[in-house]
This record gives structure tokens, sequence and C-alpha cells, in this order.
């Protein structure tokens, strides 16, 4: 009986570890592309459901589906670059969706070569669609008093 219990609980961390190394590169890939202002892969990452969502800091920033984002992303990155320094980032998941918590720092970089950086914090939904880590839900936020 231990065997069978210790050998579960192995495959159970091996599941879940391996859960958070696909996720820490997709979140490694997507910030790459959003740096680098390679529209067409950063929305790769993102759900192909006209259900997805992202929720950006300022008012007014509440894109639904695909479309909706990617003409405010378009817009946007005509005039800047980000990025983000993931110094926490939690994940946890259940089969095919998981969930993910990032507190850190965003870094804008605009065309003018003005550059400030910040802290931020985002959450998301996250669903694996045919082995690949994808955005259902992106919730960006400033923390109060920053």
């Amino acid at each position: 009986m231990l065997c069978t219990f210790t050998f579960l609980n192995v495959q159970a961390q091996n599941k879940s570890e391996r859960l958070k190394t696909e996720i820490t590169q997709a979140l490694s890939d997507w910030n790459t592309h959003a740096k680098n202002g390679d529209l067409e892969k950063f929305m790769a990452l993102y759900d192909n459901s006209d259900n997805i969502m992202l929720v950006g800091s300022d008012s007014g920033e509440i894109f639904k589906g695909k479309v909706e984002i990617r003409q405010w992303l378009t817009a946007l990155l005509k005039h800047a670059g980000f990025s983000w320094e993931m110094n926490r980032i939690d994940i946890d998941g259940y089969k095919k969706t998981a969930w993910v918590f990032i507190d850190g720092y965003m870094i804008v970089k605009w065309d003018t070569g003005q550059s400030r950086k910040g802290p931020y914090r985002f959450t998301g939904i996250m669903v694996k669609k045919k082995g690949v880590w994808k955005w259902r839900l992106f919730d960006g936020s400033i923390p109060k008093g920053e």
C-alpha cells in the first residue's frame, strides 16, 4: 500500500512540475514576443475563442475576443514596447486548464526612446490546446499605492 501511494504521489508531483515548466516557458515566450513587438507570435499565444479577455490596468482597457485584443495591441505597439520582470510566479492547474499569478515589474519603452519600469501584477487563466498553453483571460494591475 505504501509503494502505491508513494508512486501516485511521485506521479502527481511530476505532472505538477511539468505543468509549471510548460507554463513558465509559455510566459517566457509571450514576454519575448511582447518585448520584440511581434504581434503575430504574441497573439498566437491567446486562445482562438471569441470569449477570451484581456483586462489592462488602465480605465477602459477591457477587450473581449481576438479581434478587439488585436486592434488594441496593434495601436499600442505602434508607439511602445512592453516586457515584464516576473519576480514571483505562482501556477496551479488541472488537466488542460491552469491559473497564473505574476508579481513583478512592467517595462515600457516608447518609440521616443524613453522608458519606464513600474510595479505590475497580472493573473490569468490558460488552456492547453494542441500541446500549447494559451491565454484565455489576462488581468493586469498596478498595485495600489505604486
